[in-house]
């Protein structure tokens, strides 16, 4: 079987090519500050040197496995060091890590039934081999029961296809594995990301204490490893001991700034040669393009913020208040003074499972009325005008709904223009917002502002992180959050948003933090994610999509824009998709040497050369 497999889910990113190698003299004027020389010269890709990458959050674990541990920042600088099984492209292709593994095959459907064949080079940092002792470290504790109770853990981000694992069998000293499922999981290809070192967590434990670097345990099985952390840089180096392609660069420094203003500038001062921030101002676009020699690139990421109800909650429980909200959310003025203007192409969302730039997601509908002949079936049945769907729910304000939806749940508008229960109680809403996603930030105070115009109280409380928010949504301590949801290569990642079927006893991976709980959603993921034809699932995800309009668990609002700006000097940078990101392509980078027009060969970057 090729070892390429296709997904629904893809990306619009842009792929930005290398940097033109060779150059004018006035290029060339700019990087040395001089006059053309009276020698033609280039600038060709050098060996060796240093390339410093800025981006706005700092690691807050080792393990991205876990729930604590799996952040932006951790996924970013752990991709270079850590072993993955498969990896995505740009287009959705999933191809399994040749360093890692010579074959992934799937050999049987009926049980379903994967051979792992591993790369007999394949070692880590101290020389121990990786095998499939790893693998089955990663299953034994990323399942909701693990095999070993006295060393599984908790702390882990999903069971999801780790659950559904009957037996591994290794053999071939280790180097091949036999992985037999008890039902069916189509996203195979996902599992065992950023792979652990199981001789060194066998006694430090599923997620060790990171303060910092211990040769002994922050191994690395990847072409870079750790070599100092400190609390606003981390020091990459060439792992010794890595067999597959070499990179260019002999070192990566990833240095942490407070925002996007500060990483402007560090590219202005040329202490960073890439910015990746998570959130960015016009002020950054504007400030990177001024710059001569600093090139940038605006893209759809594949995040999207959303609007997610408590829908145990004591005021949220009532769909009717659920739909009032929504229906008075303006998304296209969110997205007209958020986001539109870093992308013009950027629309209200129209999908709980996929962001605007993935493949899966369905072509935004223009709004038309809501069809107040048709009645809407839901596990929790509401009251309203009419059915809600992608295809009907408008994408500014609808102030009669609102009137509607407000009166048929027992409340009135009182003199002053809020509304109040047949009690006398205001309805007040809190709203929780993880504080550390930019856009949530900027959405929050246009969303509680729109909210007010119709009569409706919000009292906002930020949140350091996404868990935060999720956790005081799941407890009641709010009413509503504002929270980004990253999608990736495999849809059945979703159904730890919006089911509890990944849940278990003390775990804290699973993301339904709405306490939404549909019978027939959690029905059509386990049917969905047992479908090994993606062809045949994506019917599966589009009604699962549909029932959670209906309900209205939560209403999506936008999709993020991704930003990345880069030195000219610099080569083979691109976005890069989920897991790697950014790192995806870091084997290629590259800085650009001055080389006389008539040099023939690979130059290497000056001793110190940054």
């Amino acid at each position: 079987m090729n070892h390429r497999v296709r997904h629904p889910l893809g990306w619009r990113r842009v792929v930005l090519g290398p940097v033109l190698l060779a150059v004018s003299w006035a290029l060339a004027a700019c990087g040395s500050g001089g006059p053309p020389s009276s020698t033609p010269v280039t600038y060709l890709p050098g060996t060796g040197g240093l390339i410093t990458v800025g981006i706005d959050q700092a690691p807050t674990g080792c393990n991205p496995n876990t729930a604590t541990g799996s952040t932006y920042a951790d996924r970013l600088v752990l991709s270079a060091v850590l072993p993955s099984a498969f990896s995505v492209d740009g287009s959705g292709q999933s191809e399994y890590d040749p360093a890692l593994i010579d074959s992934a095959e799937l050999q049987s459907t009926s049980p379903e039934t994967v051979v792992y064949t591993l790369n007999p080079k394949a070692i880590w940092s101290d020389g121990v081999p990786i095998t499939a002792e790893d693998f089955m470290y990663a299953w034994e504790h990323q399942r909701s029961v693990p095999i070993n109770t006295t060393g599984g853990d908790a702390n882990v981000l999903t069971t999801a296809g780790y659950d559904d694992i009957a037996t591994m069998t290794p053999s071939n000293k280790g180097r091949t594995l036999t992985v037999v499922f008890s039902t069916p999981y189509a996203d195979w290809q996902g599992l065992f990301d950023y792979l652990l070192p199981a001789h060194v967590l066998d006694r430090t434990g599923w997620s060790p204490t990171c303060d910092d670097v211990d040769p002994k345990v922050d191994l690395s099985g990847g072409p870079f490893e750790i070599s100092t952390v400190a609390k606003t840089s981390i020091m990459l180096v060439r792992n010794p001991h890595w067999w597959g392609q070499q990179p260019k660069i002999d070192r990566l420094r990833i240095r942490i700034a407070g925002g996007p203003s500060q990483l402007a500038q560090w590219l202005h001062e040329g202490k960073i040669d890439i910015a990746a921030p998570t959130y960015f101002t016009s002020s950054f676009l504007a400030a990177v393009s001024s710059l001569p020699t600093i090139r940038s690139s605006v893209d759809i990421s594949n995040a999207f913020l959303e609007l997610e109800f408590a829908t145990a909650g004591q005021l949220t429980s009532d769909p009717l208040i659920r739909d009032a909200v929504a229906y008075a959310v303006d998304r296209q003025e969110l997205v007209d003074r958020v986001v539109g203007w870093a992308d013009v192409n950027i629309a209200p969302a129209s999908s709980h499972l996929y962001s605007q730039a993935d493949t899966g997601y369905p072509t935004t509908p223009a709004p038309v009325p809501v069809n107040s002949t048709t009645t809407t079936t839901t596990t929790t049945p509401t009251t309203t005008s009419g059915t809600i769907s992608a295809k009907t729910f408008p994408a500014g304000a609808d102030p009669n709904e609102v009137v509607d939806d407000l009166v048929s749940a027992g409340y009135s508008r009182s003199a002053a223009g809020t509304w109040v229960s047949l009690t006398g109680h205001p309805l007040v809403l809190k709203l929780g917002v993880d504080a550390s996603d930019g856009w949530a930030a900027q959405a929050a105070p246009i969303l509680i502002e729109q909210l007010r115009e119709q009569g409706i109280t919000v009292q906002a409380l930020d949140e350091p992180n996404a868990t935060v928010a999720g956790e005081q949504l799941q407890s009641g301590t709010v009413d509503m959050a504002l929270i980004s949801l990253h999608t990736t290569a495999f849809p059945s990642s979703t159904s730890a948003w919006y089911s509890p079927v990944l849940d278990f006893s003390g775990g804290t991976g699973a993301q339904d933090w709405s306490n939404y709980n549909s019978t027939k959603v959690n029905n059509l993921f386990s049917r969905a994610a047992q479908e090994l034809d993606p062809v045949t699932a994506q019917p599966l995800y589009n009604q699962i999509d549909a029932q959670l309009w209906s309900d209205m668990a939560a209403l999506p609002l936008f999709a993020e824009p991704d930003a990345l700006a880069w030195s000219s000097f610099v080569t083979g940078v691109t976005l890069g998709t989920y897991p790697q990101g950014l790192f995806s392509t870091v084997l290629d980078w590259a800085r650009l040497v001055k080389v006389p027009s008539t040099f023939n060969g690979t130059p290497t970057v000056p001793s110190g050369g940054s």
